[in-house]
């Protein structure tokens, strides 16, 4: 018996988290994590009181009735954890090497493409990182299109409202020029400022159908999001970076992702950045 705010079931059962592994397999080409198992009890146990189920098998039910309710478990299962610039590894080398050399670009045309972007501190760090580094980017022509499959992270990155403690780590700097402060009740929160909203554009996208970019990318970054797709299609959304990816484009991964194992189109940089090299 499943509970909220009292005794719960522990562990989910193997033949319970098997069903929801295939539910949301054959719902959205996801393989959920045999790590997610004890997270997804959390939710289910929240869902189950807010709904007055008193069984698994009756939410489980209502997941295959409402594609809504099974966006909802999907998007609790890929939550991630999403601070500013957090990959720093990626972002020095964004800093230090990527944008300098496109930098000497005379066309003056940036293209990136953040992949799993939640609620958009990832395509807001590239676009503060492009605004400092870039010599007149006022003249530049400034592409950065933020994807994710869940729409209540891409409206809270849309709105570009945080809490306070999720940017204490930056730059004075940083803070100084490209925030505000709010309160709102007795909260202290940041608001992104308006130049840096307008640099990205969100869409909600899904890597099994078909992408919102058209024009070849200087940079795709995917962090946290490959691990949740078995190997054929690991290596079939590999692939389709290739094709995305301008020759001598990056891309940025996730440590536990080897994009060399499944494909042959990329020269590996160290620290999971991979360079398109056919």
């Amino acid at each position: 018996m499943f509970s909220y705010g009292g005794v719960r079931q522990h562990l989910l059962a193997d033949d319970q988290f098997e069903k929801l592994q295939q539910m949301v397999l054959d719902s959205a080409g996801i393989v959920l994590a045999e790590s997610s198992r004890r997270s997804l009890l959390d939710y289910i146990s929240l869902r189950m009181y807010q709904l007055g189920l008193a069984s698994f098998d009756a939410y489980r039910k209502r997941l295959e009735g409402s594609n809504t309710e099974l966006l909802r478990l999907i998007d609790a299962a890929t939550q991630s954890y999403a601070t500013f610039c957090h990959h720093k590894e990626h972002f020095r080398f964004i800093t230090n090497t990527m944008l300098p050399e496109l930098a000497r670009n005379p066309e003056q045309r940036l293209r990136l493409w953040s992949v799993g972007c939640s609620t958009g501190e990832e395509p807001y760090s590239l676009a503060m990182v492009a605004s400092e580094v870039l010599p007149g980017v006022e003249e530049w022509d400034i592409e950065i299109t933020a994807t994710d499959h869940d729409s209540g992270a891409l409206t809270t990155a849309r709105q570009g409202i945080y809490p306070l403690s999720q940017v204490r780590h930056l730059p004075a700097r940083h803070l100084l020029r490209w925030f505000r402060s709010l309160r709102i009740g007795n909260d202290e929160y940041v608001q992104i400022s308006p130049a840096l909203q307008r640099m990205v554009s969100y869409r909600r996208s899904n890597l099994l159908a078909q992408w919102p970019v058209t024009r070849p990318q200087d940079a795709i970054l995917c962090h946290e999001t490959l691990v949740y797709f078995d190997m054929p299609k690991r290596a079939y959304i590999i692939d389709r970076l290739a094709d995305t990816l301008r020759p001598g484009g990056y891309l940025f991964v996730g440590q536990s992702d080897r994009v060399e194992a499944y494909s042959d189109r990329f020269e590996p940089l160290g620290d999971s950045i991979y360079r398109r090299s056919q």
